[in-house]
């Protein structure tokens, strides 16, 4: 019981206080050119954005799918 209660607080303690952890902002890059030497630079990531704009993404697909409900039972009054 007793090794049962400390694995449980050393769970929960693991979940409540999680480590941070930080991607690198820079990572070095070395291709190899066939036949050649090794070339060494910085690779900087860039943002693509559409990460960003998920909110906005969603709210377009569902005022699109509203407005072809309304096309479409438009259109189904006019056939009857």
């Amino acid at each position: 019981m007793k090794k049962l209660l400390v694995s449980l607080i050393f769970v929960t303690s693991v979940l409540a206080f999680p480590a941070k952890s930080f991607a690198a902002d820079d990572e070095i890059i070395c291709p190899e050119a066939y036949g050649g030497g090794v070339v060494c630079g910085i690779h900087t990531p860039v943002n693509t954005g559409i990460g960003d704009n998920l909110a906005m993404i969603g709210g377009g697909i569902i005022l699109a799918s509203g407005v072809l409900l309304f096309l479409s039972k438009k259109i189904k009054k006019l056939e009857v």
